[in-house]
């Protein structure tokens, strides 16, 4: 497993290397679990098309599904009201 070390200099410029082993890094040391967070390249990929269904059919077809509930139910209490 690789570990990332980073290293600060005397003048503030941080450098990575890369180690095998944590011993070898005497500074800092990124191990290959951090690695894995997604950055801000992996936020604005482009979603998978499985994804941009769900998120079109969540957007879309929920409000239109609880339109019709809602006027389902609004049509069976007006059955029941002295008007009609």
């Amino acid at each position: 497993m690789n570990y990332l070390c980073l290293t600060v200099d005397t003048t503030g410029i941080v450098f990575a290397n890369t180690v095998s082993t944590s011993a070898d890094c005497t500074t800092y040391l990124v191990s290959s679990v951090d690695q894995t967070l997604p950055t801000l390249h992996d936020i604005f990929n482009m979603p998978i098309s499985t994804d941009m269904l769900q998120m079109w059919e969540l957007g879309f077809g929920l409000p239109v599904l609880c339109y019709l509930v809602a006027w389902g139910y609004g049509t069976v209490i007006n059955m029941f009201s002295r008007n009609h």
